[in-house]
């Protein structure tokens, strides 16, 4: 990544606004909902080579942009002092500046709270456009891992969906459906299931994974992503090679 880029990940990058985060070109992209995208751009709006606003497009995957702003640094952060500086006795405005060539903060180097007050800004902007249920919930998938220790996994998953409950988004767990009507030792059962639970992917705005991550659950993962839902990870995840990010294995090991 280039400087931008590395900034843009700093605000972007944890899936926690834009689902499905990804750089590239001095932007960030992500996801907002099924349909809705969104690119995040550091621009300069006075002086060419000072990127002093960070602009927010949101976009319709098929009909392109719906809506774009210009959030301001130095609207969101005021003045920094600079410390030490006599060239800056009353602050300095922050932006990052091409130097030769060179990207960087110019005189002063925002800390954690700062990134926190940019990003609640894109937040309070995004925020509108994310696509959620008509009552303002979200349907949010509860993908985690089932076999080996059946028992202990459900349980597992139920915790989870209590959690996301608690937070009032509706948690849609297919460990606590399919079991009890659907014999996983049956292959032509156990397939019928797993292909629900992508059928209920489809219609859920975001996913949430839990656990090491299996082939069955990466399936999910790879229908989200497809779809442009948001996949949200409870740990990092680890990095898959390429035969492991084949499609999922049927019968009873595939989840």
């Amino acid at each position: 990544m280039n400087f931008l880029e590395q900034e843009l990940w700093k605000l972007f990058g944890d899936g926690q606004l834009l689902g499905a985060p990804a750089c590239a070109g001095r932007s960030c992209f992500g996801t907002l909902g099924k349909e809705l995208r969104a690119r995040a751009e550091f621009i300069s709006t006075q002086i060419s080579g000072q990127y002093d606003a960070l602009r927010l497009t949101v976009l319709n995957r098929t009909e392109g942009v719906v809506d774009k702003t210009t959030i301001r640094l130095l609207d969101v952060l005021g003045k920094k002092p600079v410390p030490g500086n006599p060239n800056f006795r009353k602050g300095v405005s922050p932006h990052i500046w091409d130097d030769y060539g060179k990207l960087e903060w110019y005189a002063y180097q925002p800390v954690e709270a700062d990134y926190a007050a940019i990003r609640q800004a894109a937040a309070q902007y995004l925020n509108v456009f994310r696509e959620r249920t008509p009552d303002g919930l979200k349907l949010v998938y509860i993908c985690a891992p089932l076999r080996g220790e059946v028992e202990k996994n459900i349980e597992f998953a139920r915790q989870k969906a209590q959690e996301v409950f608690q937070t009032g988004d509706i948690p849609i767990c297919p460990h606590l459906m399919f079991p009890p009507i659907a014999d996983p030792e049956n292959p032509q059962q156990d397939q019928t299931a797993r292909d629900m639970g992508l059928r209920l992917v489809e219609s859920c705005q975001e996913v949430r994974v839990f656990g090491a991550v299996t082939a069955g659950m990466q399936a999910e993962i790879d229908r989200a992503v497809q779809l442009g839902i948001a996949v949200k990870f409870e740990q990092k995840p680890l990095v898959r090679s390429q035969s492991q990010r084949q499609a999922p294995r049927k019968g009873r090991d595939a989840r």
